[in-house]
């Protein structure tokens, strides 16, 4: 390669790598607002007292008390009895549906996650993972995607910044194919490998509990 071209390549990589810093930036301040559920951002879910207990059975109370649902698959029930209301709670990722009477998974749509993530245009990106609120996955994705711009950049650079005046350009080349080749692998795999763990739900979703704190809960 022609050594004049060395200081447009450079421009070129400083550009690059602005963009990078830039969209790490954006996300980490972004990702706290749009990784809140719509109650958060509201001020909904901001618990100022003890939240307000699902009555015990008629005729039991205190340490009797017998909570109204049981529901689940074992049998247990999903409420649980709080001494401190003096009432029954959902345990985590299950709420209450006052209107049927009993229980209900709480937790991240699944199908928006997959669908995001399913198609290669955001898939790449990671979107399926900022659907469900994991910024830290999603920031992985968005790592390789911007970084990977930079490192193929990089790959054309360096054989770029030692040439000699009469260099042809072929080792340059060579080098950024070879970095074009492995950042696009890495890209599939990701891209792949987030399909099959939102699929088989194998990674939870920021959800809270009848408190209001933050908790882990699978996809629904």
């Amino acid at each position: 390669m022609n050594c004049q071209a060395n200081k447009q390549m450079k421009n070129i990589l400083f550009i690059m790598l602005l963009g990078v810093i830039s969209q790490l930036l954006f996300w980490s301040f972004l990702a706290p607002v749009v990784g809140a559920t719509p109650q958060n951002i509201r001020g909904l879910n901001k618990i100022t007292g003890l939240p307000e207990p699902i009555p015990c059975n008629p005729g039991t109370n205190g340490t009797s008390c017998v909570c109204p649902d049981k529901t689940r698959s074992d049998f247990t029930g999903c409420l649980k009895y709080q001494e401190s209301t003096n009432g029954c709670h959902p345990i985590n990722c299950w709420k209450w549906n006052k209107i049927k009477g009993q229980c209900e998974e709480a937790g991240r749509p699944f199908v928006p996650a997959i669908i995001l993530q399913g198609i290669p245009l955001t898939g790449v990106f990671g979107s399926g993972f900022g659907n469900m609120g994991r910024w830290d996955i999603f920031g992985t994705y968005m790592t390789v995607v911007f970084g990977g711009c930079g490192f193929v950049c990089l790959c054309g650079c360096i054989p770029a910044m030692v040439c000699k005046d009469g260099d042809d350009n072929s080792v340059s080349e060579a080098a950024s194919k070879c970095g074009s080749f492995c950042w696009g692998i890495a890209l599939l795999v990701l891209w792949i490998w987030g399909i099959v763990v939102i699929a088989n739900k194998d990674v939870e979703a920021p959800w809270t509990d009848y408190m209001g704190n933050p908790i882990l809960c699978p996809l629904i």
